[in-house]
């Protein structure tokens, strides 16, 4: 059974966390399409055969750092999406359970 008072816990996460859930999908997605501005600058700073300074771009602290940036946003957002998803759900059973209440289906 879900009580009132987590209905309520559940509502004002929702409620307080829609910008942060928001500014953090834009964040990720900025770091995404940044993933070959960074490469391109990497693989512009050596030299050598074509094949050879896309390897060097791919393995440079720059690069790499920037995609644990992104593994690092990645994990944060989708936390936070999966507790809204959560919380979502518990709005649904309680309102699935007093539907039923209503209708005579639960006591």
């Amino acid at each position: 059974m879900i009580s009132t008072d987590r209905l309520q816990r559940a509502l004002t996460y929702l409620a307080e966390t829609d910008e942060k859930c928001a500014k953090a999908k834009a964040y990720l997605s900025g770091l995404e399409e940044q993933t070959k501005t960074i490469f391109g600058m990497e693989y512009l700073q050596v030299s050598g055969p074509v094949e050879e300074r896309k390897a060097k771009a791919y393995v440079s602290k720059p690069y790499q750092d920037h995609l644990a940036k992104i593994v690092e946003a990645t994990t944060d957002y989708e936390i936070m999406r999966n507790k809204r998803l959560t919380e979502e759900l518990i709005v649904d059973v309680w309102r699935s359970i007093n539907a039923a209440r209503r209708t005579g289906n639960i006591i």
